[in-house]
């Protein structure tokens, strides 16, 4: 369970989204101690990927590919975890704790992917 600042960072960054009519799919934060950053749904730059998440990104597939409805390496828990994995390379990918996914277009609370569920278990 994420932080509640964490949670309000998210929600902030969401609707400085919508007021700016920029509407990526989702914006999540990831945390680690008080390490805390929030990032948005897109592809990841593969030269940027940390090496754990990039092996646990191959377990499920290709980068860039889809599998269970979701291309794989495009996700906001993706691109914030990395920013949190760039500071602490030797975290586990369980250690992080995420806050919710929030749609700026609508302000909605969208569910985990099951890509997210394999990639942070």
């Amino acid at each position: 369970m994420a932080s509640q600042r964490l949670e309000i960072k998210t929600k902030a960054i969401a609707l400085n989204y919508k007021k700016d009519k920029m509407y990526p799919s989702v914006v999540v934060g990831a945390e680690f101690s008080y390490i805390k950053r929030v990032d948005k749904s897109g592809p990841i730059n593969p030269n940027e990927l940390v090496k754990t998440l990039r092996n646990s990104l191959s377990t499920i597939g290709n980068l860039f590919t889809k599998a269970n409805g979701n291309t794989i390496g495009c996700c906001a828990e993706i691109n914030s975890a990395n920013q949190v994995l760039i500071k602490r390379p030797y975290l586990k990918l369980n250690q992080i704790q995420f806050s919710k996914a929030i749609r700026p277009r609508t302000m909605q609370e969208i569910p985990k992917c099951t890509n997210c569920k394999l990639t942070f278990l």
